[in-house]
């Protein structure tokens, strides 16, 4: 298994368990008290859903499918992914070394953490160049809108 489908299985999963670890919370309220300060409202903790749907879950999972298949977007998104969820990781540990509580939380969060960012590093190299480079056989962007020409856009 090369390492551009490991991360593209990792991320896909991981972006899938994101969704379905909101869906339970909203599902089932009384599974939010693990992911939280005991003194805390739910809503510090549902404060984070548009934010991680988003910059978490959704980008997992797309960046997961831009690797598949090469797009040359997908590195950038994937360095974008990693720092959510570095953000997010952080904010777990920190919440539990603050206050002893919230243990699951900070544990399922360490491999996001880590894994994005060692994906990330090691992506980097001839394969990301690859899909830069406008002679890679990466899919190319598509074509301007009808009748745009960046000569002609207006000047700000």
């Amino acid at each position: 298994m090369t390492l551009r489908r490991l991360a593209c299985g990792y991320l896909l999963l991981q972006g899938l368990g994101a969704v379905a670890w909101w869906g339970m919370l909203a599902a089932w309220p009384a599974s939010r008290a693990a992911f939280r300060a005991a003194d805390a409202p739910d809503s510090s903790l549902l404060a984070f859903a548009v934010a991680d749907l988003g910059l978490f879950a959704a980008l997992s999972i797309g960046v997961a499918i831009g690797l598949h298949h090469r797009s040359r977007w997908a590195w950038p998104l994937l360095a974008i992914h990693t720092g959510a969820a570095m953000y997010a990781g952080l904010t777990c540990w920190t919440l539990t070394a603050m206050t002893g509580e919230a243990w699951l939380g900070a544990l399922l969060m360490t491999p996001p953490m880590v894994l994005p960012g060692w994906f990330l590093w090691q992506l980097r190299g001839e394969e990301c160049a690859a899909w830069i480079d406008s002679d890679s056989p990466a899919k190319p962007d598509p074509p301007p809108a009808p009748g745009f020409s960046p000569k002609h856009s207006p000047k700000r």
